[in-house]
């Protein structure tokens, strides 16, 4: 279902805007002319992750490292910090608490004007 969520003037470069419709937590990421909409929860302990670092393509989640595609959602980095500190690549099998990777779930984005629209 398509659903108005946001306008554009709400988005800036480089940072999350976190919005919730209905049930459906998401993040909006201004990406050049595109906006990217994700599911904001973590899939590895279910934390927010609309205030972690965007570059590159990709939103690092703030607790614990994990990186994801933000056109995709796709992972490409599985638990390597811990609240933005690196840890060794040894730990992350312990912190990951038998996690495997896993995607942030992404939404169809629609702009309409001034207006953003997702398909939930």
């Amino acid at each position: 279902m398509k659903t108005r969520v946001a306008d554009t003037g709400s988005l800036t470069d480089g940072k999350g805007f976190c919005v919730k419709v209905g049930a459906a937590k998401l993040v909006l990421i201004k990406d050049g002319d595109s906006v990217r909409a994700l599911e904001n929860r973590c899939p590895h302990l279910g934390v927010p992750i609309g205030r972690g670092k965007i570059e590159n393509g990709e939103i690092t989640c703030p607790f614990h490292g994990s990186r994801f595609d933000i056109a995709t959602g796709e992972n490409r980095d599985w638990v390597s910090a811990i609240g933005g500190m690196k840890i060794p690549e040894w730990t992350s099998a312990l912190l990951s608490f038998g996690k495997k990777p896993q995607a942030l779930r992404s939404f169809a984005v629609t702009v309409e004007g001034a207006d953003i629209f997702v398909d939930l």
